[in-house]
């Protein structure tokens, strides 16, 4: 055999695996907008009307997280819930936003360096607003703090839809704890129950809600996309909060130019 031979033989190869993917992305597009969107656009509609109907009663939720220093629970008050989808035409995301809010500041004080930068570490985590005052020795080591916990707790439910999967991820961020956690479903498991259970957990009503699980032979498979899709998500939504708060900067600098303005009239 030639080189030309052998160069053909992997061209065609090449091209025949090409084909295959393309026929296989095809397949598993199709089976999503027939199977997965309507799961997704019927997820929306349902948290649509949901936290509409939460906003304007008010409904009061109370939850706790384990953000005192001891790592007891600290109440909070659930509330201000916003739901948001990344296209009108082909829903791949449903995010659902709310704030947890404490009655009133936490304030106490805290010794030893270590504990005092492990603490600080748990705030950062939650993304909570807090100040915290430093007292240090002669030698300017820090010997004790005392911390200001503002609030709120910020809260995203997100959903998902996978194409290469053929899936709908459950990702929640700052739900029970600190931090991303993910949960996989199928299409089967998204009937009107599921959707009415899920509305629970949401309200911290069906603490069993995430118990349901997924096929075996799915499981292997997606477990090796977690942790990098996990990281993803992170930083995503670090840079939302960065960008949201350039925004309220812009507000606060705008309403004081207009203050100076009135002053001077």
């Amino acid at each position: 055999m030639g080189i030309l031979d052998d160069l053909k033989n992997q061209f065609d190869a090449q091209k025949a695996d090409e084909e295959k993917e393309k026929l296989k992305q095809a397949d598993l597009l199709k089976f999503y907008q027939q199977n997965l969107h309507p799961k997704m656009l019927q997820l929306y509609k349902f948290l649509n009307e949901f936290t509409e109907h939460l906003n304007y009663i008010k409904t009061e939720t109370n939850v706790s997280y384990p953000l005192k220093p001891d790592g007891s629970m600290q109440e909070f008050k659930q509330s201000d819930y916003k739901v948001t989808i990344d296209s009108a035409n082909e829903v791949k995301e449903i995010n659902l936003r709310f704030d947890c809010r404490l009655n009133e500041p936490l304030i106490f004080e805290l010794e030893n360096s270590e504990r005092i930068l492990r603490y600080t570490d748990l705030l950062h985590n939650y993304r909570i607003e807090f100040e915290r005052t430093d007292n240090k020795n002669s030698n300017y080591e820090l010997i004790s703090a005392k911390f200001k916990v503002a609030g709120p707790i910020s809260v995203n439910v997100i959903l998902q839809g996978d194409i290469a999967t053929s899936s709908i991820h459950l990702i929640l961020n700052n739900f029970e704890k600190s931090g991303l956690s993910k949960h996989t479903y199928k299409e089967r498991h998204i009937t009107e129950e599921f959707i009415d259970d899920f509305g629970k957990f949401i309200l911290r009503q069906n603490p069993q809600f995430l118990k349901l699980d997924i096929a075996d032979e799915h499981k292997e498979q997606i477990r090796q996309n977690i942790q990098a899709d996990l990281q993803l998500r992170q930083q995503e939504i670090a840079e939302a909060d960065r960008l949201l708060k350039l925004e309220e900067e812009k507000e606060a600098e705008k309403k004081s130019w207009k203050n100076l303005f009135k002053k001077t009239d």
